[in-house]
């Protein structure tokens, strides 16, 4: 890996973060079955760790601890006042279609559907009618559907993909285990990297503290970013938290702290990768993946919400 220097950490103007929680439960109390206790972190955590880093965008993502209440994500969107998009938790078979109308005119873009912290696996057949269900819900507003997998799990819905008819965001660079050697001899390694050819899915730069032992990472990272620029985002996953499996006991009184990750140090790399599999076009591609690919994924724009939300009124 090359020497980071003090410039590697700029980032260009308009820059996004495309993979934010956050958490305050003395205003949103947590879902009473939270599966751990992350400390406080709220909005105002979050801008000011946006402005450390010179980030001018975040896409909020729905925190576990909240399952399908979206209130903390509404309230942080209206305080961004149409500067902040977000990916949220509904239940599709309950979820009212005034209510995606109201998380769509606040800013949501995108359901998440998380496969890879329960301790149970689904079945193929059920993978596969959870993800149509969620589509048919969300496809009339054009959102996306982003889910956090592992790599071998994308080998079991990779076929269905192009029957969904929504945007397929993969979480985390398909979160490769590293236990199971380099990424390129793990079950879903060629799948996915078909999905992102096809230009059927995107994947988020992210996480990789999660897998930082992987064998191959530095070279599946640049082969990610080489094989589909137009469809990588960057995000930082502020604010690190230790999830499900840094809370072994199940306790749900303990508050736990973030995991500490050198954000600077993750910004530099990221552009040290770009650098590498772009080549003469590394600066291009920095520009793709922190401003130009979540502009157009979050649909972010001047009129974004005005004429997508006259779009969804001729839809529904």
């Amino acid at each position: 890996m090359e020497s980071l220097s003090r410039g590697d950490i700029s980032l260009p103007p308009g820059a996004w973060d495309s993979h934010v929680h956050i958490a305050d439960e003395d205003k949103f109390p947590y879902h009473p079955l939270h599966p751990f206790r992350p400390k406080k972190a709220d909005l105002d955590d979050l801008l000011a760790f946006q402005r450390s880093q010179g980030i001018a965008h975040s896409c909020l993502v729905a925190f576990s601890v909240y399952q399908n209440d979206n209130s903390s994500i509404l309230d942080a969107l209206r305080r961004l006042n149409g500067k902040g998009r977000a990916v949220v938790c509904i239940d599709p078979k309950t979820v009212t279609d005034a209510e995606l109308r109201e998380l769509h005119a606040a800013g949501a873009r995108g359901i998440r559907l998380n496969f890879r912290t329960s301790s149970k696996r689904v079945d193929t057949e059920t993978f596969e009618r959870l993800l149509f269900e969620a589509a048919e819900r969300i496809r009339p507003f054009g959102w996306v559907l982003q889910l956090y997998v592992s790599l071998d799990q994308i080998a079991q819905f990779a076929a269905v993909v192009p029957q969904l008819g929504v945007t397929v965001v993969i979480d985390h660079i398909g979160h490769p285990e590293p236990s199971k050697g380099p990424a390129r001899l793990q079950e879903g390694y060629r799948e996915f990297m078909e999905l992102l050819k096809s230009g059927l899915v995107y994947t988020k730069l992210s996480g990789t503290y999660r897998f930082d032992d992987l064998p191959d990472l530095d070279s599946y990272v640049q082969e990610i970013l080489a094989t589909a620029p137009d469809r990588v985002v960057w995000a930082s996953d502020w604010p690190h938290s230790g999830g499900v499996s840094r809370n072994p006991g199940g306790d749900r009184k303990k508050v736990q702290e973030y995991r500490k990750v050198d954000d600077r140090a993750w910004i530099a790399r990221c552009k040290t990768w770009c650098r590498l599999a772009g080549g003469t076009e590394g600066n291009e591609l920095v520009r793709k993946i922190w401003v130009d690919n979540p502009r157009s994924l979050w649909q972010y724009g001047e009129d974004s919400l005005l004429a997508s939300d006259v779009e969804i009124r001729s839809v529904l």
